[in-house]
C-alpha cells in the first residue's frame, strides 16, 4: 500500500512526530482527499494532551481540511476526481491524504482559495449552529438561511470577538440584520473586527469582565459567549428574554437538553450550549464510549445539510470571508511548531494554516 507523510500521536499522551502512514482506499460512500490546506485548532494539542476524541492509535488528528477528490468510493454521487472541496473531519487532517464522507462535503467557490476555507470548518460551523441552527443545538435565529434579514434593528455582543469563532459570529449577526454589533476583544483588532461587521468595540484589557454590562450601558438581544467562562457577565449583558450561545459552560449542561430557559435574578434567557459538530454519528463514526465520546447528534447533520448547501453562496457572494490566516513554513513540519504556539497561547487573531504537500526542512 501507498504511503504518505504524516503527522503521529504513536500512543495516548505521546508526542507529535513526523513520519509515514498509509494513504487510505476509500470506503463506500466515502472519498480520497488530498490536502491541499489543513487548519489548526487548539483543540489538537489538548487532544494530544488530554487523549481527547481520538478514536485508536497510532492517530492522526486534524479537523479543518480542504482539497481536491483523488478518488472516490462506491455510491458516491454528485462528486468526481479532480472537485475542489472542504470539510470538517474527525481526524486525519494532518497527511496528506485522508478519507472523508461524500455526505460531508462543501464545494469551494471558484472566487475561493484551498487557504481560504480551510480557515472555516470548526469555527464556521460552531457560530453557524450557535445562532441559526434550531433547538435543541442553537439559538434559532436563521434555521433556513433567509436573506431577509430576520433580525433587523437587535443588537448583539460577541464576548472573544477576535477569537476564529467569533470573527465568523461578527459576520453572521451582520448577515441576520443586527444593527448593534458589539466585539468585546483587544484593541489590537478593532479595525479587523470594524471591517468585518462590529459597529462597536469594547477592549477586553481596559474593560474587565465584572464592568463590562456597565460599559455596555444598555442589553443586548444575543450574547455570543466564546472565551469568559462568566456567566453572570453574560446574563447580565443580555436583555429580558434574550439568547445566550455559549462554548465556555457546555460542560456544566445536559447535552440532551439543548437550550433551556435559566431564571438569573428573575432574567429569562434562552441559554444555548454550542457544539460546532456537522454532523452526528450516523455520518461521521467514532467508537470510543467514555468521557471524551463524540457529542454530534442527528440533529447536527440535519442542520449541517443546510450549512453544506448554503455556506458555498455565502462564500461566493462575500457575506461570509475567512478568518485572517498564516501559513506555516515547511509543510507538515510546520505543522509541529504551530502546535506548540497554540499550546503557549502566542497565536491572537490569526488562523494557522499549513501545506500537508510542501517540502518539509
Amino acid at each position: 500500500m501507498a504511503q504518505q507523510h504524516a503527522i503521529i500521536i504513536h500512543s495516548p499522551k505521546a508526542p507529535f512526530t513526523l513520519g509515514f502512514t498509509d494513504i487510505p482506499p476509500p470506503n463506500k460512500g466515502e472519498v480520497l482527499l488530498k490536502i491541499c490546506s489543513v487548519g489548526l485548532n487548539p483543540g489538537n494539542w489538548k487532544q494530544r494532551e488530554f487523549d481527547a476524541l481520538i478514536d485508536a492509535y497510532p492517530a492522526v488528528v486534524g479537523n479543518d481540511v480542504a482539497g481536491i477528490i483523488e478518488s472516490v468510493g462506491e455510491g458516491v454521487v454528485g462528486f468526481k476526481r479532480g472537485d475542489r472541496v472542504f470539510t470538517q473531519t474527525l481526524g486525519g487532517g494532518f497527511q496528506q491524504y485522508t478519507t472523508v464522507p461524500a455526505a460531508i462535503l462543501i464545494r469551494i467557490p471558484d472566487n475561493v482559495s484551498f487557504d481560504e476555507v480551510a480557515t472555516l470548518p470548526i469555527a464556521f460551523t460552531t457560530a453557524v449552529v450557535g445562532l441559526f441552527a434550531p433547538a435543541p443545538l442553537g439559538l434559532g435565529l436563521n434555521p433556513t438561511f433567509s436573506w431577509e434579514q430576520p433580525q433587523k434593528g437587535d443588537s448583539a455582543l460577541v464576548i472573544g470577538g477576535a477569537t476564529s469563532v467569533g470573527q465568523f459570529a461578527i459576520q453572521l449577526f451582520k448577515f441576520l440584520g443586527f444593527t448593534r454589533i458589539v466585539a468585546y476583544a483587544s484593541k489590537t483588532h478593532f479595525d479587523y473586527l470594524q471591517q468585518l461587521g462590529a459597529t462597536e468595540c469594547i477592549d477586553r484589557f481596559e474593560v474587565s469582565m465584572d464592568s463590562l454590562p456597565e460599559r455596555m450601558k444598555s442589553p443586548v438581544n444575543v450574547v455570543f459567549d466564546i472565551t469568559s467562562g462568566n456567566p453572570n457577565a453574560a446574563y447580565d449583558c443580555v436583555a429580558d428574554g434574550g439568547g445566550i450561545a455559549t462554548l465556555v459552560w457546555g460542560a456544566k449542561l445536559d447535552r440532551d437538553l439543548g437550550p433551556k430557559k435559566v431564571d438569573l435574578e428573575h432574567k429569562k434567557a434562552t441559554l444555548a450550549a454550542v457544539r460546532g459538530y456537522l454532523a452526528g454519528p450516523d455520518v461521521l463514526k467514532f467508537k470510543r464510549d467514555d468521557v471524551f465520546g463524540y457529542a454530534g447528534t442527528p440533529e447536527h447533520t440535519e442542520f449541517g445539510k443546510s450549512v453544506i448547501k448554503h455556506l458555498p453562496e455565502l462564500l461566493e457572494k462575500g457575506v461570509i470571508n475567512a478568518n485572517r490566516y498564516e501559513v506555516l513554513p515547511n509543510g507538515l513540519a510546520g505543522i509541529l511548531e504551530g502546535m506548540e504556539r497554540l499550546r503557549n497561547g502566542t497565536v491572537a487573531g490569526d488562523k494557522l494554516v499549513a501545506h500537508p504537500h510542501d517540502p518539509s526542512v
